[in-house]
């Protein structure tokens, strides 16, 4: 064999080696992180702000979604809810008559005064005729009982389309105005968003808070993560979906599985309250691994990750990890 064909072909082993070793390595030392546990908290307060009237739980306590948590005093809201809905009432009140139109007394009346007035036109008319009466008199006569038809045909019409739309916008312009304060009255009594424990709570009855400013933090411990930073020189083996095998600081022999669900886009230096296996100073992106909540995990608890290596064509999946009993 030719020495550059010996060389070729001693290159070619060389890689196989190479490529077999970094898989094996790859399978038997998966990228092992720490991080913590954390979970999603919730500012929570009120869009209308008052004074404090009843605080219905303490700092720590678990709560469940829609629980009362912090009332304020709702006084002059409910003044001006009642002053409202008197207005409401009468806006209806008025749409109700114009839709209805006149009454039938009111048309009986309006009939009788312009049948009395063209029985006076005819009467002068007459007179006028005979030259008993000069015509100014009877020009007003008949002024008097063309009115009085036009009186009765208005009524007999009803109320005019415009006058109708005018009351119906006033009813809705009033309603608006109730739905309103009674909503400025919902946020005076301030739930739970979501089922979770009081983390931050610092109010006492009295204390006055401002519109749209948080005054209390949930944690929810439904949604817990664990945020570690990966090298970017291991970064080409971390997938969205790849999976992890989570173990946490005080509760021994129990490994929780979880996901890969978000990895930063951009890159940055290590937190100082993270500790990696790699050189602190090299850059690093953070990835969220997601897993399902259990009674026993608590935000803040230090935890460690193994991302486990993806299977790739024609290998078999690697076992998945569960908690221990």
């Amino acid at each position: 064999m030719k020495r550059p064909a010996l060389f070729l072909f001693a290159a070619v082993v060389l890689l196989a080696a190479a490529t077999l070793w970094w898989w094996r390595f790859r399978r038997e030392h998966p990228l092992l992180l720490s991080g913590t546990v954390e979970s999603r908290d919730v500012g929570v307060g009120s869009l209308v702000g008052g004074r404090v009237a009843s605080v219905e739980v303490e700092e720590g306590e678990e709560v469940t979604a829609g629980q009362l948590l912090v009332t304020l005093e709702s006084d002059f809201v409910d003044i001006q809810i009642r002053e409202q809905e008197a207005a409401v009432a009468r806006t209806r009140a008025a749409l109700e008559r114009v839709t209805t139109g006149p009454r039938r007394e009111e048309l009986r009346r309006a009939r009788i005064a312009w049948e009395d007035a063209e029985r006076e036109r005819r009467r002068l008319g007459a007179l006028r005729a005979e030259s008993v009466i000069g015509q100014q008199q009877y020009d007003s006569a008949a002024a008097r009982a063309d009115a009085a038809h036009e009186t009765l045909e208005e009524l007999t019409r009803g109320s005019r389309s415009e006058d109708v739309s005018e009351s119906r916008a006033a009813v809705a312009q009033a309603e608006g105005r109730l739905d309103y304060l009674k909503r400025q009255r919902a946020e005076m009594e301030v739930r739970a968003p979501a089922a979770g424990r009081i983390e931050v709570l610092d109010l006492r009855p009295g204390d006055l808070v401002g519109a749209g400013q948080p005054f209390l933090t949930l944690l929810e411990p439904e949604e817990l993560w664990v945020r570690v930073y990966v090298p970017e020189t291991r970064l080409a083996g971390v997938r969205v979906g790849q999976g992890a095998a989570i173990t946490v600081d005080g509760i021994s022999g129990s490994i929780f599985s979880g996901r890969v669900t978000e990895i930063r886009s951009r890159g940055e230096y290590t937190p100082r309250n993270i500790q990696t296996l790699d050189q602190r100073n090299d850059q690093v992106f953070g990835v969220k691994v997601r897993f399902e909540p259990a009674p026993e995990l608590k935000p803040g608890m230090a935890a460690l990750v193994r991302l486990l290596p993806e299977v790739g064509p024609g290998e078999l999946p690697p076992t998945a990890p569960s908690r221990a009993p």
